[in-house]
């Protein structure tokens, strides 16, 4: 995804296929969280609801016990984390943030 569907020259996926993450299909507080969210086909969108990388197409989707994956197009980049020792809830998790902050902090 990051890589605008492509690795290592084979189309994985086209356009069509990667738009519909940045169409908005729902807004406001998520009813499990309670945060506030902008969400796509798929993933959430990068904003100020949650900052994931200073780049406008980016976005993200977080699990149970602490993992999550961003995929920055813009910085042509993905990074995730999954733990081996889950946590205990779905958001701030330490654990991956931080992983994930350090990562955009010395790369994007």
């Amino acid at each position: 995804m990051s890589n605008h569907g492509s690795v290592g020259g084979v189309r994985l996926l086209s356009a069509a296929g990667l738009d519909p993450t940045f169409e908005l299909q729902a807004a406001g507080p998520d009813v499990i969280t309670g945060m506030p969210v902008r969400l796509g086909i798929g993933y959430g969108f990068n904003g100020p609801e949650v900052p994931v990388s200073p780049n406008l197409r980016a976005c993200y989707w977080g699990g149970w016990g602490g993992s999550i994956v961003i995929n920055d197009l813009d910085a042509r980049t993905t990074i995730a984390y999954a733990m081996n020792r889950m946590g205990d809830g779905l958001d701030t998790d330490m654990r991956g943030i931080a992983v994930v902050l350090a990562f955009i902090q010395s790369h994007i």
